[in-house]
């Protein structure tokens, strides 16, 4: 196809990377639009911002316990097959989950059960996800040429930032307009799309570990990680940063008792910080971040804090929309640098430890400061709670800031970061 010539779409000519990109958009719907469908509904039951909280610590817990051995294992094993098998297990989630709020509704099981059920679905989703995210973001660099790796990691970016912008909006109008139950019926249907995709892929071999004990792999990654002082702080600075200012989280309460909208308003929300992201995107497809990269992810992080505290401020629908959009903007910034550091700086034998390691930390990140947004909103209301997180999240990147000055005079080039060794 002509737009293939262009350089921007690059990645796009390697036949397997089109596929696991279209699985990838597939994921990120279903993701997103659950997300979204459980934290409305949940919150309408039970008028507790703990049980949003929830939410992230039942996933968090095994995929935490897991993830790494879904790291050991990409690497010792066929990634290729983990992620074909885990993603397809996980495609049975949105089904249960139909099955459980059908019982619901129909009367047949109490709020209780309905409420242990659906964190028992969503610990078993991070039991899943434990193993094929691994997979998943170390199977990349196989699959596309040296010189297209950038462009892949800024349309992995993209891709993921599109289906975020389209997933709460149609979450939004199919909660208004067809139900819950038909919301959780196109997940399943977009989570079977996208297992089906997956067994497309051409069947490959891959290098494997010769580390055969866990915890002698789970050393050899985080010794490697350690080494490497960019990589290291970065996926530091964007933990704090995901801990102290988890805004999306809240978005049900803001959008229920602040702003007094229902699920079409709450999707304008949900969707606004992949809307600034994706308008990013398009600069970054041109201009790479990777230009004075650590100042760069320095400057996004204060920008997302400051955000984050004036956000606490508003009561205006479209200051809000437009401070989300904000936040989502600055946060590809260093959503592209760490992606592109992923690719090109471990070895080949690593890439599954390293990619399992760092979806730990974004996802207790995440997680966390989801836990931790919800139950200060619960004990303080939801305007300190974001004061004091974009406050703390401010706080921690200036300390980054003059714990690692040195890495803003070091070159741009990220073979020439690979010589960095830890100093304090």
């Amino acid at each position: 196809m002509y737009f293939l010539q262009s350089e921007a779409f690059i990645a796009f000519r390697c036949r397997d990377f089109s596929l696991l990109s279209l699985n990838q958009l597939c994921l990120v719907l279903a993701v997103v639009m659950q997300e979204v469908a459980i934290g409305f509904a949940l919150y309408q039951i039970t008028q507790d911002p703990l049980s949003l909280g929830f939410i992230a610590v039942v996933e968090l817990l095994p995929f935490i316990g897991l993830s790494f051995l879904g790291g050991h294992w990409a690497d010792r094993y066929n990634r290729q097959k983990l992620l074909q098998w885990s993603f397809s297990l996980s495609s049975s989630i949105p089904l249960l989950l139909i099955v459980v709020f059908y019982a619901f509704q129909t009367q047949q099981i109490k709020q209780n059960t309905l409420l242990c059920l659906v964190y028992f679905l969503i610990f078993c989703l991070g039991i899943l996800r434990g193993i094929y995210s691994p997979a998943f973001n170390s199977i990349r660099p196989f699959l596309i040429a040296r010189q297209a790796e950038n462009n892949a990691a800024t349309w992995t970016t993209s891709i993921w930032q599109f289906g975020a912008i389209a997933a709460p909006l149609c979450a939004g109008l199919l909660l208004g307009h067809v139900g819950l139950i038909a919301t959780l019926g196109v997940i399943f249907l977009l989570s079977c799309i996208g297992s089906l995709v997956v067994w497309r892929l051409t069947q490959r071999s891959f290098p494997i570990s010769i580390h055969d004990q866990v915890l002698q792999s789970l050393k050899h990654a985080f010794g490697f990680m350690l080494q490497q002082r960019l990589l290291f702080w970065s996926m530091l600075l964007d933990f704090f940063t995901a801990l102290f200012c988890s805004v999306i989280v809240l978005l049900p309460i803001v959008a229920h008792d602040v702003l007094h909208l229902g699920a079409e308003g709450l999707s304008l929300l949900r969707a606004a910080p992949a809307i600034g992201t994706a308008l990013m995107m398009c600069v970054l497809l041109h201009f790479t971040p990777s230009q004075n990269a650590w100042r760069n992810m320095l400057l996004a992080s204060i920008g997302i804090a400051i955000a984050t505290f004036v956000f606490a401020l508003s009561t205006s629908l479209w200051l809000c929309i437009a401070l989300l959009m904000l936040i989502g903007a600055l946060d590809s910034i260093s959503m592209v640098i760490r992606q592109s550091l992923l690719q090109q700086l471990p070895p080949q034998d690593l890439h599954g430890r390293v990619a399992a390691l760092n979806g730990i930390l974004v996802t207790t990140g995440n997680q966390l400061g989801a836990l931790n947004s919800s139950m200060a909103s619960r004990y303080f209301s939801i305007t300190p709670a974001l004061l004091i997180g974009g406050s703390l999240c401010l706080s921690l990147c200036l300390f980054s800031f003059f714990r690692t000055r040195d890495l803003l005079k070091t070159p741009s080039s990220y073979e020439k970061y690979t010589i960095l060794t830890t100093e304090k």
